[in-house]
């Protein structure tokens, strides 16, 4: 499995929802799943799926699908 299919993975898994969902559309507060518990929940599972330490100050910025990839490009995991 690639880093975005893990990435999808996570949103699946950590969100509730499904694998056919509208990833690049999803952000935290306007979609339904994506409340403050779904957050703390993805946040679990993405840093399980790439084995990184999400801290305070990053998971403030973390709010749509594009933004987690962003960050996570910004700690080493590479999304080819």
């Amino acid at each position: 499995m690639n880093n975005i299919e893990l990435y999808k993975t996570a949103f699946i898994n950590g969100l509730d929802v499904e694998p056919d969902a509208s990833f690049e559309e999803m952000k935290l507060g306007v979609t339904k799943e994506w409340d403050s518990i779904g957050h703390m929940t993805l946040i679990a599972e993405l840093e399980d799926a790439f084995d990184v330490d999400l801290d305070s100050d990053v998971i403030t910025d973390f709010n749509t699908y594009q933004s987690g990839i962003d960050l996570l490009k910004r700690l080493g995991v590479d999304f080819g």
